[in-house]
């Protein structure tokens, strides 16, 4: 198990009067996304920034030993925090897939006709009869600026397997599971995106 063999470390380290471990920081890297030509809905849309549990608020990276146990390691730390890195991705995402005129990130003064509400639900190592394995759940919905109404909502989720004892092999396969949650928000977005009415003309030129 990759947590025990990193506790066995410390204590080994601790009890012989060695130097405590170094602390490990790490980046979740995620692929560019290739420009796709489209013709993008006649809307802006700004992404907020997405929320997270308590757990994932916080620098170390969590494990769960059990359904009931949430863990974290001392000594393997983001250089980032993910719920940051998953709302610049999905911006990053939306503007390569050109699915509105504009996408912007929110900054609490954007102004855009539809917003992103997104949450970071799990993102952690799961231990479970001696296999590792890693859990992604990503949910967001879509609201209209202007009413505050709920035009769409879904959610992204992926579960692999970890075959190396390495923290780094959990990071890189969180990696591959945000990718994975991201791309299906973004395909309901775009099917969201495809569904919007064109923009109504301006009250002066409808008189005319």
């Amino acid at each position: 198990m990759i947590r025990l063999g990193v506790l066995a470390l410390a204590a080994l380290a601790a009890g012989c009067g060695g130097a405590i471990p170094k602390t490990n920081y790490y980046v979740i890297e995620l692929p560019a996304v290739a420009p796709q030509p489209s013709q993008p809905a006649p809307y802006s849309l700004a992404v907020m920034p997405f929320r997270a549990p308590e757990q994932l608020e916080q620098d170390r990276i969590v494990y769960r030993p059990s359904p009931q146990e949430v863990g974290f390691y001392d000594y393997h730390r983001w250089a980032a925090r993910p719920a940051p890195v998953v709302t610049s991705a999905l911006v990053d995402r939306l503007r390569a897939q050109r699915l509105f005129e504009g996408v912007s990130l929110f900054d609490g003064r954007t102004k855009a006709d539809y917003l992103v509400r997104g949450r970071v639900d799990r993102l952690e190592e799961v231990d479970s009869g001696g296999s590792v394995s890693v859990r992604v759940e990503l949910s967001a919905e879509v609201v209209e600026a202007k009413t505050n109404r709920t035009v769409w909502s879904g959610a992204g989720a992926h579960s692999g397997p970890v075959n190396e004892s390495d923290v780094k092999a959990v990071v890189a396969e969180m990696g591959r599971g945000i990718d994975a949650a991201l791309r299906q928000i973004a395909l309901g977005i775009e099917a969201l995106a495809k569904s919007l009415p064109p923009r109504p003309a301006p009250a002066s030129a409808a008189s005319r």
